[in-house]
């Protein structure tokens, strides 16, 4: 059995939904972006989901990169207000189970503290994931490897390679590798698909995390 379990959040562990996307498609509004550089701005949203939001803002929109990521805070807030925020099915119960196992668990995000916490409201995860970490936190956001490496100290991991990382997106995987994690697992709850998975020469694809238990087991 592994030591240490860390999971991403939106698309992995929490249901997605589209929030994000319809959070930034409200961004792209204030900031009066149409036509071929609103879709250009979107795809570059969906190719880079799972990185640090604020790094990806500063990419699209430069100089006002803070006042617009601060908008996005706020409108992803009004998402979540109108749709609610879920888990994946199953992933309580699953987390719960690891725990019991002697399994330490944390939470990896590309969203900000205020964010990050809004959901764990939400959801009522305050007792779960003890352990949660943002780019904010660590230095850097994905795909480089500081908030495993953060979440991993935070769990006084001895072994790195005795670690398990789950991910939905391209930046979760190459993030995990680059930490050192010994099993990097791809899920398909979220935006990855098994082409993307399979481009990075992923072996473990599964279509949520609950369905790790036997795998977790036998590593």
């Amino acid at each position: 059995m592994i030591d240490v379990a860390a999971f991403d959040m939106a698309g992995t562990t929490v249901e997605d939904g589209a929030s994000v996307l319809e959070a930034f498609d409200r961004v792209l509004d204030l900031a009066e972006l149409d036509g071929t550089k609103r879709v250009s701005a979107r795809n570059y949203v969906v190719e880079t989901m799972g990185q640090s939001k604020i790094e990806v803002f500063t990419h699209l929109f430069g100089e006002r990169a803070s006042e617009l990521n601060h908008a996005f805070e706020g409108l992803f807030r009004e998402v979540v207000d109108e749709r609610g925020a879920r888990e994946i099915p199953g992933v309580r119960l699953f987390v719960e189970d690891l725990i019991e196992r002697g399994v330490r668990v944390g939470l990896t995000t590309g969203f900000s503290p205020e964010t990050r916490e809004l959901l764990i409201e939400r959801l009522g995860w305050n007792d779960l994931f003890r352990v949660r970490v943002s780019p904010v936190d660590a230095g850097r956001g994905r795909p480089f490897p500081d908030m495993i490496w953060h979440c991993a100290r935070e769990l006084a991991v001895t072994d790195i390679t005795r670690s398990a990382a789950f991910g939905d997106t391209p930046s979760d995987i190459t993030s995990a590798r680059r930490a050192g994690v010994g099993l990097v697992v791809g899920v398909l709850s979220g935006t990855g698909t098994r082409d993307d998975f399979a481009a990075l020469g992923v072996a473990h694809v599964l279509a949520s995390v609950v369905e790790s238990g036997e795998l977790l087991a036998n590593w």
